[in-house]
Parts: structure tokens; sequence; C-alpha cells
């Protein structure tokens, strides 16, 4: 069944089934030809066929015996048909519906009701062609729409790798350096500005060198993964977590006072001495980590200052055995630093 409808509507009988010859000796099977002797059944047949998933390609409309005026027509059917070139014979509408008609809809071609002062042929044949031509221009512009919007999608899609790139450390999954400074810079500034407490910690894998003589750098770089996702899943999700570089790694706790700081320490220290690696070869590595641990001060400049800190009691950490949690000496009695084991 043919995919365009022609429709006309006409009051004269013989009108129409000229209108019927005439149409019928240019188009092929793609087309219908649809009479009509009242707008308003008209409307109804072609709303039915766009329903359908048919295109109104053209209207002839000339008298009718509904109560429906042209311009009323044309401007319903325009509501969902806007391509349909309507040809109207011109002793049937006046000044008043023909600006109503341009206003609201469109008109393609005003004849007069005699067919042999005009070459109805070829006007019905642009129509046709004018018609396709709005097609192909619909389907290319949803051609480029589409093309746009997939090559959108892969610009936000490589723009969203090229920051995981950026902000991420290869090799342990985590933050890198940059990433690691650069989120916690903001958050120092606030919780020093609302007096609130935060801590940071400095971790470093114990011997790792030894590590990486003994098995390999492959290995040396499985156990910083191992590490790295160890400790992350032993964080909160508000916490930040980064690797610095080589085996060394800090985090900033937000919103934790000195007890909850050596305790989120303590559990790392404490997961990674329970966690062990099995090579391809079946050899188990156990490896630990030293913590140092810092608060913030309500002088501190910035996260640098904290986190010397907590790199000098990382390093008293390794200074006493390794494998040890150590609060920042500025933390705590100058007397005796806090261990925890």
């Amino acid at each position: 069944m043919g995919k365009y409808v022609i429709a006309c509507i006409e009051s004269d009988v013989e009108i129409l089934d000229e209108l019927y010859n005439k149409i019928s000796r240019i188009v092929d099977s793609d087309y219908i030809i649809e009479s009509y002797v009242n707008a308003e059944q008209a409307l109804i047949g072609c709303y039915n066929y766009i329903i359908a998933g048919k295109e109104i390609l053209v209207t002839i409309i000339g008298n009718d015996t509904s109560s429906m005026k042209c311009e009323d027509f044309i401007i319903e059917l325009n509501k969902n048909s806007e391509n349909t070139k309507n040809i109207i014979f011109n002793d049937v509408v006046s000044v008043e519906s023909l600006q109503k008609m341009i206003n609201q809809a469109s008109i393609y071609q005003m004849i007069p009701r005699r067919f042999d002062r005009v070459d109805f042929e070829l006007i019905i044949l642009e129509a046709i062609k004018l018609n396709a031509l709005d097609r192909r221009l619909k389907d290319y512009q949803k051609v480029l729409e589409s093309a746009v919007e997939k090559r959108t999608k892969e610009l936000n899609e490589i723009n969203i790798k090229l920051e995981i790139l950026a902000t991420t450390d290869s090799l342990s999954g985590v933050r890198n350096r940059r990433s690691f400074y650069e989120s916690c810079a903001p958050m120092i500034t606030y919780t020093r500005r609302e007096n609130k407490k935060l801590a940071v910690l400095m971790i470093d894998i114990d011997k790792f060198k030894l590590i990486n003589d003994i098995y390999g750098h492959s290995i040396g770089d499985e156990v910083i993964r191992l590490m790295a996702k160890k400790t992350e899943g032993t964080l909160r999700k508000s916490d930040i977590f980064g690797r610095l570089g080589g085996e060394e790694f800090a985090a900033v706790l937000p919103n934790t006072s000195e007890r909850g700081a050596l305790k989120a320490a303590e559990n790392i220290r404490f997961e990674i001495e329970n966690t062990e690696y099995m090579t391809a070869k079946n050899e188990k590595i156990k490896f630990t980590v030293s913590v140092g641990v810092a608060l913030l001060h309500s002088d501190d400049p910035d996260l640098e200052t904290i986190l010397h800190r907590a790199d000098l009691a990382l390093y008293e950490a390794k200074r006493n055995g390794r494998n040890k949690v150590i609060l920042s000496k500025a933390d705590t009695n100058q007397e005796d630093n806090l261990i925890i084991q």
C-alpha cells in the first residue's frame, strides 16, 4: 500500500473525478489518492492516515458540503502535518481567510477551478518534488543530529577518560599526587575557617625495596596495587586518599579527632598486616606499613605543613621498628610519643 496521500476535497463530483484522473496518470503505487466531498470527513481521513504512519503529501481544496471552513481545515491539518503542500481553488477563500491561513499554516498554490488555464499536472509534480526534497533535508538533519550527538558523546567520554588519566595514579588506581593536593587544599581552608577537626595520615610500605629486590618490580607493583586497594577499603567515602610517589601514600580525614585518626590508622596497619599476596609460583608475600598521624592546627597555612608533621611521625614509626602507628610529637605531650601496635 502507498506511503503518501493526496487528498482532494470538492463538492462537485465531476471536478473530483477530474482531479482523480489527472493525478492518477502521473503518480505510481507509492501514492494514495483520496476523494472527499466533506472537509470534516477529509480531516478525519487524513488523521487516520497519519496515525497509520503515512504522510499527507498534498491537499487540493475546493468547495465542500460541511460547515468546516477551508482555513480551519488547513490550520487543523497543519498541526500534525506541517509539510503538506496545500493547493486551493482561488474562488473558495476570502482575503480574511487567506490571511488566517498564511499566519497560522501554509499555502502552496492557489489555482483556478478551470484546469485548462493551468498546467495542473506540473503543479502536482512540483509539489511532490518539493516534498521529497523536504524529506531528504529532514533525513539529512536527523543523520546530522545523530552524528553530532554521537560525536558529543564520544568527546564527553574522551574528556572523562582524560580527566581520569589526569587525576588517577596509573599504577595504584587511587588519586595521583596532583589530584590529591588539589582535592585537599579547599578542605583544609574550609576546615580551618569553620574550626573543625581534621587529620592527615602518611603511609609507607615497610621494606618495599627488599620486595622488589627479591621478587622483582612487577611483583612490587602488584603489592602497591593490593596495599592501595586494602587501604582505600578501610577509609570512609569522605576521606581523600592518594599516592604521593613510590610506596608512599597519604590520606586526609575530615571531621576526625585524634582518637578517630589513630583508630583509622590502626585499622589500615592491621588490615595490611593480615594481607598476603600470592605470586604465580604460589609464593606468599607478607608485608606491613608504617603510619604517621598529624592533626590540623589553627595556624597551619596549608596542607604541606600538616603532611610534613605526619611525615616526621612516619619516620619515627620506621625508627621504632616499623609496622607501627605514631602520632606527631606536635600533637602529643613532648615527653612521650603515643604508639599503637
